[in-house]
């Protein structure tokens, strides 16, 4: 189908065909394809979805669309997202193609008017669904977008089942499970996080029913265990409970995950009981470091000992507790690296860690609230578009060589499948002898700690193996 139209002009308003497009969305089937396409269906615009993170993509559907739109919710998905753009275009150089999502704006100097014709930040629906309906030039083809919006229940029946994405692991049987949305942006400024960028303190919510009826959905295609992916489960309690009480009761048998950071657990300490009873099974939080100075200048609003209260808090009403880590700053040095695995042991929290935690350096995207640090400035060099952050430079070679090294481990290990004990033992035994420090021990936790098969995270850089799939899979196969 040729629409004959010139790149960067919005698409017209019937008998169009739209490609979405994920590259990565944590290892879940993903929303931000099922969500825009139910408001581009319900607009009159067919749409075709791919996801490459297990899709083999045919390049001969390019031949019957009209347009192509990439979801780029994360650094990951956006890094991918712009080879697979590359590709596209080059196969088909008058298509339009839109990035649309969190990191969508990441990089636009060089993306726009190259490999993007349209950039669609925020809460991005109703600017995909303007751009495929409404005919004639589009007059901004950067929108940020932070109002309401009126969201439908996504769309998942142009996606791989549920068969083809992470699954619960816990008490050695693997369950299907799926991603929802409560809400979208935080109401917090961790000036690390790219969601503050973007949206400045705010959030949406994405309504009750809608929610309801995602996983009503997802129970009838199979899902065993929901992931509540809000940047915070817990920036509206009233209405997130709500939802939790109603999935709950509806459907008895569901297990639940939900993010919250340290100073909602503990403001909301009452909480918790009710949430195991709930089915919350798990609760990821972001701790990132064991330095109080480092946390106050990530502005976390929470100290290392707000962090061992958590633990207990989360621990006493039955819940487990995964944290998430930020290793590696320009500042870090092999002790600090050190201090949080002599954490993870003290507080028996080692089994619930991912190794790619304790690997990851600091990305810096366009518009981070980091780069005004005065701690930061003075590190800075320039900006990578390739890699889309700031590049910037240790104060350690001896820390710099440490993170180099363990990014190696999680990255093969996580492409080639290992368990996560194996790792994480090759890391500790890395870290004990660089630093000559008594870690703790490294032990196997008695009590299963669920997890999701898919360890790695939005704040990683790309695995080799990821980075090297996606240009295969443009041409129509798979790397063996």
């Amino acid at each position: 189908m040729s629409s004959g139209r010139l790149p960067g002009t919005a698409l017209y308003n019937r008998g169009v065909v739209v490609l979405l497009v994920s590259t990565y969305e944590l290892g879940h089937q993903p929303i931000h394809v099922a969500s825009p396409a139910a408001a581009l269906t319900a607009a009159g615009v067919e749409t075709v979805c791919v996801d490459l993170s297990v899709d083999d993509f045919d390049p001969s559907l390019l031949d019957a669309v009209d347009a192509v739109a990439f979801s780029v919710p994360m650094h990951t998905a956006m890094r991918l997202a712009v080879g697979a753009a590359t590709r596209v275009r080059e196969l088909k150089p008058d298509l339009p193609i839109a990035f649309y999502g969190l990191y969508a704006d990441v990089g636009q100097e060089r993306n726009l008017g190259t490999i993007t014709d349209v950039i669609l930040c925020g809460e991005y629906v109703p600017g995909l669904v303007d751009w495929a309906t409404r005919a004639g030039p589009v007059e901004q083809p950067v929108l940020v977008h932070l109002g309401q919006s009126d969201f439908l229940i996504p769309d998942r029946s142009g996606l791989p089942g549920l068969d083809s994405y992470a699954r619960l692991e816990h008490n050695d049987r693997a369950r299907l499970a799926a991603a929802v949305e409560a809400s979208h942006g935080c109401r917090h400024r961790c000036r690390h996080c790219p969601i503050p960028a973007v949206y400045d303190g705010r959030m949406r919510v994405v309504g009750r029913e809608i929610v309801l009826g995602d996983i009503d959905q997802l129970v009838s295609m199979g899902a065993e265990h929901i992931t509540f992916s809000d940047p915070d489960f817990l920036n509206a309690p009233a209405y997130s409970m709500g939802l939790l009480r109603a999935a709950h009761a509806a459907h008895p048998d569901l297990s639940f995950d939900v993010t919250v950071k340290v100073e909602h657990i503990l403001n909301h300490r009452e909480l918790w009981p009710e949430m195991a009873d709930l089915g919350v099974l798990f609760v990821v939080s972001a701790f990132e470091s064991v330095d109080d100075t480092t946390l106050q200048i990530l502005e976390k609003g929470h100290t290392v000992a707000d962090m061992t209260e958590a633990v207990e808090v989360i621990r006493q009403a039955g819940i487990h507790l995964r944290p998430t880590w930020l290793p590696f700053l320009p500042w870090t040095t092999t002790d600090d690296v050190a201090g949080i695995f002599r954490f993870l042991a003290s507080e028996g929290l080692a089994a619930a860690v991912d190794p790619v935690q304790m690997a990851i350096k600091v990305l810096i995207p366009e518009g981070s609230l980091l780069v005004d640090r005065p701690e930061m400035t003075p590190h800075l060099t320039h900006f990578d578009p390739e890699a889309l952050t700031w590049r910037w430079n240790f104060e350690s070679a001896e820390a710099e060589r440490l993170q180099k090294e363990l990014d190696r481990i999680a990255a093969d290990a996580s492409d080639c499948q290992q368990d996560t004990h194996t790792t994480l033992q090759t890391m500790w035994e890395m870290v004990t002898a660089l630093t000559g420090q008594d870690l703790g021990e490294l032990v196997r936790s008695e009590v299963p700690v669920p997890r999701l098969s898919e360890s790695w995270f939005c704040c990683a850089e790309p695995t080799v193996g990821q980075a090297s799939a996606i240009g295969p899979i443009v041409m129509g196969r798979r790397p063996e």
